[in-house]
């Protein structure tokens, strides 16, 4: 009786076993994809496609109303983009639950370095474009108060410029 006992767990874990392995090679191109491919164009910028409006470098008064509302739509646009991005935070949150349960320590770790990498860059080129726009929205209304100053503009102010 013991041995059909051991005999029946073996031949149950041997055929979950293979099951497994099966359900992996069926998703290897998923699991290589999070592992040495992920490039974050479900998180990217581009993804909502918003457009930089285009500010003149003229008065605040040249194109008032349309200027107005194109920063308001690229803001807009660039606000879907910080939720989405917030959402998928933490890193690693995006592979799916199965995938996860199928794929190796070795493997998540890959996926979460890889995915790092890109959610940083990600980042970083969002917030370059952000910069860009506030800059030119700056310039365009010919305020200097809410922009971060450089050195060289520090030092020819008096030492209180800058503090709240």
């Amino acid at each position: 009786m013991r041995a059909a006992w051991v005999l029946a767990l073996t031949v149950l874990s041997t055929n979950a076993f293979a099951d497994e392995q099966a359900r992996r090679l069926a998703r290897q191109a998923e699991i290589e994809y999070y592992t040495s491919h992920y490039d974050g164009a479900d998180i990217a910028l581009a993804r909502f496609n918003c457009q930089p409006p285009n500010i003149p470098m003229r008065p605040a008064l040249a194109g008032g109303p349309a200027v107005t509302r194109a920063l308001a739509a690229w803001r807009s646009c660039y606000d879907q983009f910080l939720a989405n991005y917030n959402a998928a935070l933490p890193v690693g949150k995006s592979i799916p639950p199965d995938l996860a349960d199928l794929m190796t320590d070795d493997e998540m770790d890959a996926a979460q370095t890889l995915m790092s990498e890109v959610f940083v860059r990600v980042a970083d080129e969002a917030k370059r474009q952000a910069d860009a726009v506030t800059l030119a929205q700056a310039a365009w209304e010919g305020r200097r108060g809410d922009i971060a100053l450089s050195a060289r503009d520090l030092s020819h102010l008096p030492e209180t410029a800058g503090k709240r």
